[in-house]
């Protein structure tokens, strides 16, 4: 078994490019390179894009999981589910992958050797007076009413046959670890969704790089979710996405597993994308939780959920 060490990029596929490069663009992404068929788009950090968009129908395509080495290649190439051998990746950064296909279809790609990118700038997190720690004194907040600065991707949410099938393949697999699960609040042995981390050790990883919620009759990508500076990122980002005329789908609030500040946003064809800030992290420590799926546990505070977010 291997163990993936971060996620990298989704791909998807929409019929207009350069709509989409206007939503990206606002979302708060930077184009990195654009061909006929294909848009790459980054985010601030190291890794060179975190979005591919592909020309065509609608859909999602894949998602990529970092290798802890190019010997993880190797192994997970032998794997029954891998629909490829070791290849060569064709994008930005150069680097080597091998595709797998989870029970439900997706494409996962373990991904290794990507070059990194130079890292962009992005504005320092605001220090905030707390009531009784007063950390800005004699200095104000003014932040650029500007387009979110996406850091990174950070999770990937998919609708599947079998949730706990699949919290086994994750493991199985790539080495995931749960973090938490939700069950149907008057039947605790029926999981609802699982949060699944990738296996660093002692060192410490978001509280999910993967989310599964179980959904036998509505099998499908839910949403990617991307990282920014802070809560207030996610607050200008809603400002940002708003003037451009963007369809927002629910936010501003707070989870409550995970803690993330969120704001989702739906693209021209229905893809849901999320900002986020102040996620939880977890380390090998961790012991799993186990949560009623209510809607207590679905936000601490911000706007009712709206009727279509879990479609």
């Amino acid at each position: 078994m291997i163990k993936v060490q971060d996620i990298a990029f989704a791909e998807f596929s929409v019929p207009d490019l350069d709509k989409q490069e206007a939503f990206l663009t606002d979302f708060g992404m930077v184009k990195v390179e654009r061909t006929e068929d294909r848009l790459y788009m980054r985010g601030r950090g190291k890794y060179p894009y975190l979005n591919v968009t592909h020309k065509g129908e609608p859909g999602f395509k894949a998602v990529a999981m970092v290798a802890g080495s190019a010997a993880d290649l190797d192994t997970i190439a032998g794997h029954s589910d891998a629909t490829s051998g070791v290849e060569d990746i064709d994008g930005p950064g150069g680097g080597k992958r091998v595709r797998l296909k989870s029970p439900d279809g997706f494409e996962f790609q373990v991904i290794h050797g990507i070059e990194e990118a130079d890292e962009m700038s992005i504005r320092e997190p605001l220090a905030i007076n707390y009531a009784r720690s007063k950390n800005r004194q004699g200095t104000f907040q003014r932040p650029d009413l500007v387009p979110c600065e996406i850091l990174r991707l950070g999770h990937c949410v998919f609708k599947v046959a079998d949730a706990d099938a699949m919290a086994v393949w994750l493991n199985d697999t790539l080495g995931m670890m749960k973090t938490d699960r939700l069950h149907i609040p008057d039947d605790a042995n029926q999981t609802l969704g699982t949060f699944m981390h990738v296996d660093r050790g002692d060192d410490f990883s978001d509280h999910h790089s993967i989310f599964i919620i179980n959904a036998p009759d509505d099998v499908k990508i839910h949403h990617t979710s991307y990282e920014t500076q802070d809560p207030d990122a996610v607050f200008i980002g809603n400002h940002a996405m708003e003037k451009g005329g963007w369809n927002q789908e629910w936010g501003v609030g707070r989870h409550v597993l995970g803690s993330q500040v969120f704001d989702y946003w739906r693209d021209p064809w229905g893809h849901m994308f999320e900002h986020y800030a102040d996620g939880d992290l977890v380390n090998q420590q961790h012991q799993p939780l186990d949560y009623p799926a209510t809607p207590e546990n679905l936000s601490q505070w911000g706007p009712t959920v709206t009727e279509t977010f879990f479609d």
